[in-house]
């Protein structure tokens, strides 16, 4: 395919450049396609089996390389066909030499890199994240075009000179999977990145925009935090926040106010017994204390219609509600144990999330397409992950031992925030987990 570079393929040096320029932007755009398809794959399988995945790969293609072991990798002998050089426009030509060589999985791959590399993009399960790493294999594919031409002025004997040295190479490149196997030996202990973002408690998260309950001067009260450069907004004697947009409800000594938190207008008020406010305009759901039990009531206040979905005695609790992409979470804790239930809004389909009778299952949040809750041990709790319509469930925190344990949460995003609880200290840290 180097030999195709030429002045007298191409028409001119000038031309050659150009077909260089575009045999890269092709190799780049396919080889970041398909990192971002296998990201996003990996999202939906989950990381964790990915990950190990990876790490036995990694360890078989690196015997592999150092001769150790025979193990055949599956890929196409074909080369790209000489023929476009021949028929097609040079545009189409050097474009598609590089989509092609960018996939990888159209190639000859004298070496198990490729698939190894696969392995690594499923395992990130980020589609944008695995698409830059990803481009790196691209601008390799590109730059393997451009230097044997700039070593020496005829293609083919510069790829000869290149092959003669393939036993190093392949040692090499035994040692850097090695080296791979080894990062990703200790990946999984790193688990999600967990920043800690201060005191508070009760978060709600839309998008960039941050609400957490606080202490000031011996009153709760709510701040928003918006992206930056916009200052926090503060309101005073409030509790319990939700966010939708530029949309707040919060529970004060009154019930549930529902405002424009960026000017302070309010929007609706339910008065009564009621706490821990969901909302998803223009749906509000909320619990409702009726003295010898609770409910979790859900209000459309367009049509000022209410409806209730789930109740307990008052030794029960339904905990604090998420509400989110047409779904509604909650708690159910009682002295039999807790579930966690999901409610499809659209289908009327209620499915329990989690169920048991031994431990605490608390305070979930839900989008369109996750939940995560609160799992409380006697010797630990956990940040639990589920994808919804999955069994499979990823941890993503925890915090050991009974002194201090994880409360109340918000989702948004790839995205969690969690509520890290000191009963003795009465001390509350907000910690953001990204996974």
């Amino acid at each position: 395919m180097v030999e195709a570079f030429t002045p007298a393929v191409c028409g001119s040096r000038s031309r050659r450049r150009v077909a260089l320029a575009l045999f890269a932007l092709g190799a780049l755009v396919a080889s970041a396609a398909l990192g971002a398809t296998l990201g996003l794959f990996g999202s939906l399988i989950g990381t964790r089996p990915a990950l190990i995945a990876a790490a036995v790969l990694a360890l078989m293609t690196a015997l592999r390389e150092a001769g150790l072991i025979r193990l055949a990798i599956p890929q196409s002998r074909r080369q790209v066909p000489e023929r476009w050089s021949q028929e097609w426009p040079l545009p189409a030509w050097s474009a598609g030499y590089g989509a092609g060589l960018g996939l990888g999985f159209l190639t000859f791959q004298p070496v198990a890199t490729f698939w190894v590399a696969c392995a690594a993009a499923l395992a990130l399960g980020r589609p944008a994240l695995a698409a830059a790493c990803f481009a790196l294999y691209g601008a390799g594919r590109a730059f393997m075009a451009v230097w044997p031409l700039r070593r020496q002025p005829d293609g083919p004997a510069a790829v000869e000179s290149l092959v003669g040295r393939a036993g190093l190479m392949g040692r090499v490149n035994a040692a850097v999977l090695l080296l791979v196997v080894l990062l990703l030996a200790v990946a999984p202990a790193a688990g999600a990145a967990v920043t800690s973002l201060g005191h508070g408690f009760d978060p709600a998260a839309d998008g960039k925009t941050l609400a957490r309950a606080r202490m000031s001067s011996g009153n709760v009260e709510v701040v928003v935090v918006p992206p930056a450069p916009d200052p926090p907004v503060p309101v005073s004697n409030a509790d319990a926040p939700a966010l939708d947009g530029d949309l707040l409800a919060y529970a004060d000594d009154e019930g549930i106010k529902v405002i424009d938190w960026r000017t302070g207008d309010p929007v609706r008020d339910i008065d009564g017994a009621v706490s821990e406010p969901a909302l998803d305009w223009p749906l509000l759901a909320y619990v409702k204390d009726e003295g010898s039990s609770t409910r979790l009531v859900l209000a459309n206040l367009a049509n000022a219609t209410t409806r209730r979905i789930a109740s307990v005695s008052s030794a029960g609790d339904l905990g604090r509600p998420s509400l989110h992409g047409g779904r509604l979470a909650w708690h159910r804790i009682m002295r039999g144990g807790s579930t966690i239930c999901v409610l499809n809004l659209a289908t009327n389909d209620r499915r329990v999330i989690r169920k048991t009778k031994i431990w605490v299952e608390a305070n979930p949040s839900v989008t369109g397409r996750r939940i995560i809750w609160v799992e409380q041990r006697p010797q630990a709790s956990y940040l639990r992950l589920r994808w919804l319509g999955s069994s499979r469930t990823r941890t993503l925190t925890r915090v050991k031992g009974r002194a201090t344990f994880l409360w109340t949460t918000a989702l948004t995003g790839r995205t969690a925030y969690v509520t890290k609880w000191t009963p003795s200290t009465r001390k509350s840290v907000l910690l953001r987990v990204t996974f």
